[in-house]
């Protein structure tokens, strides 16, 4: 696997934009309500500073420990890549292995190019939408690219539960493809 650059981190705007009414509400608030000049300083400065810390936490980019099968996440999105030698039928099949053996994910929609899998809700996601696409490199090799991203369109930050979920589901079809290999 070759290493990867991971590009430096940008800032999300658009966190700082979900909390910017809820200080304008809270600044008209205050001010109806004569509340005192430091009240309001701090009324306003708390959703801004959530959405300031979400906004760079939203748009850190990371990468795997290792640089396991390639994978960068930016906020709650994830992306990664595996290569088996094994032609493109046999990694559908192996893929259907793959998630049945992995309670939490559910493979949704499955063709020859790409196929579609869901990853459960836990206590740090609200569920993944995982693609896969096939890459035929040659007749016998095969290369997976996956991205992870949020049930939740909204979610900016997944606390590495999407990198996490990708790391699972390209270690086990790496796995079912080496025993496959193998008893093959």
């Amino acid at each position: 696997m070759q290493e990867t650059n991971v590009p430096p981190s940008r800032f999300r705007w658009s966190a700082l934009l979900w909390f910017l009414p809820a200080a304008v509400v809270l600044l008209a608030v205050g001010i109806w309500a004569e509340a005192p000049w430091w009240a309001l300083a701090l009324w306003v400065a708390i959703p801004v500073g959530f959405g300031v810390v979400i906004g760079v936490l939203g748009g850190r980019r990371t990468s795997a420990p290792g640089h396991a099968y390639g994978i960068t996440s930016q906020g709650a999105r994830s992306q990664g890549r595996l290569e088996v030698d094994v032609p493109v039928e046999q990694v559908l099949r192996t893929l259907r292995e793959a998630v049945e053996d992995l309670p939490r994910f559910t493979l949704v929609e499955l063709s020859g190019v790409q196929a579609q899998v869901t990853a459960r809700m836990n206590m740090k996601s609200w569920g993944e939408r995982i693609t896969l696409r096939f890459h035929p490199l040659d007749p016998s090799r095969t290369q997976i690219e996956a991205l992870c991203e949020p049930r939740l369109g909204t979610t900016m930050v997944d606390y590495g539960q999407g990198a996490k979920d990708l790391r699972t589901l390209l270690g086990a079809i790496e796995q079912h493809t080496a025993r496959d290999k193998h008893l093959s």
